[in-house]
Order: C-alpha cells, then structure tokens, then sequence
C-alpha cells in the first residue's frame, strides 16, 4: 500500500534511472549541440514518464529532479571516487574509475562507480575484502555475461555487476534513511 504522502515510487525511481545514463552529459561545461539534443530528448522521456509532473534543471554537472513525490540531486564526480562516500566502504583499487555520480532524495543517497580495466578475479576478492568488513552477500547471480551480487551492511547495500566482455565493474552503494 503506498502513502499518499510519498505518490508513486516507481515514477520517482524511473526519473532517476533516466536520468543516471545522462549524468556525464551535465558534467561538461559547453554543451555541444548533440548534449543539448540529448537533454531534450530526456526532458521529454522524463515529462511522458511522469505525465508531465516533473521538473528538471541541469546544470553543469548536476541534475535537479523534482517531481510531487520529492526533489533528487544527480551529480557527476567525473572519473574519481565520490568525496562524500562513507569512508568506511573498502575502495575498489583494481581498476580505473570511468565515471562516478551520486544522488539525493529525501528516501535516502545513491553513489554509482563505473570501474574500467577490471578483472574478474580482483572483483571477486573485492567482494571477499566486503565480507571481511561485516558486508553480507543477500544475493548472487552468474549471468550470461558477467555477474551480479548485492550486500547489505546496516542501512547500505552495495550492488556489484560485472561484465566479462567489458572488463567493467558498475559498483552502485545505496543508503537508506531510517524511518
């Protein structure tokens, strides 16, 4: 049952996932006019999904969501570990960051890491490294082309997928505000 208060959390979630695969075009100072297309394109994804309830403004490298169930705050880091992850989470040091962004919402804060030149074998000793710090494994799952596992520490989770053909590691901690 979903409060009335909150609207629907699948229209706030989907702004979020529409917006996330666009967080580099925000972080480049001048927009070239393929960025500016871009941006359009995804306003009007945005306005169709969320039947023209959201309001969004980018910025150079922040987007700014706000629809009736609440306000998010995407911001891209560019291709460095986020300033404000919680120091306790163990860095992935294996690979080279491509890109990082984080968001804020009033449900709770996102960071998602996307690591290069990853190897398979330093991704799983990263979910080892986890574990040893108190992480837990609540799923895993072996997929055609890589794999996937989920932790759960307190109020976090981390969400580790990794690609076999891409040698790349998309690292997403989630924390979820109490209630």
């Amino acid at each position: 049952m979903k409060s009335s208060r909150h609207g629907n959390p699948k229209v706030f979630g989907l702004v979020l996932l529409l917006i996330a695969g666009l967080v580099v075009i925000a972080a480049c100072g001048k927009k070239t006019p393929a960025e500016k297309t871009s941006e359009g394109i995804l306003s009007d994804m945005v306005a169709k999904a969320t039947e023209g309830k959201a309001d969004i403004d980018f910025k150079s490298g922040q987007i700014t969501v706000k629809t009736p169930e609440g306000k998010a705050v995407i911001t891209s880091g560019g291709g460095n570990w986020p300033a404000d992850l919680p120091e306790d989470i163990t860095r992935f040091v294996a690979g080279s960051i491509l890109t990082s962004t984080n968001s804020q919402s009033e449900t709770g804060r996102m960071w998602t890491i996307i690591f290069g030149n990853a190897d398979a074998d330093a991704a799983a000793a990263y979910i080892e490294d986890l574990k040893s710090d108190g992480w837990n494994v609540v799923m895993t799952s072996d997929l055609s082309k890589g794999t996937f596992t989920q932790l759960q520490k307190e109020n976090f989770s981390i969400q580790l997928s990794y690609s076999t053909d891409e040698k790349t590691l998309g690292m997403t901690v989630i924390l979820q505000k109490s209630e």
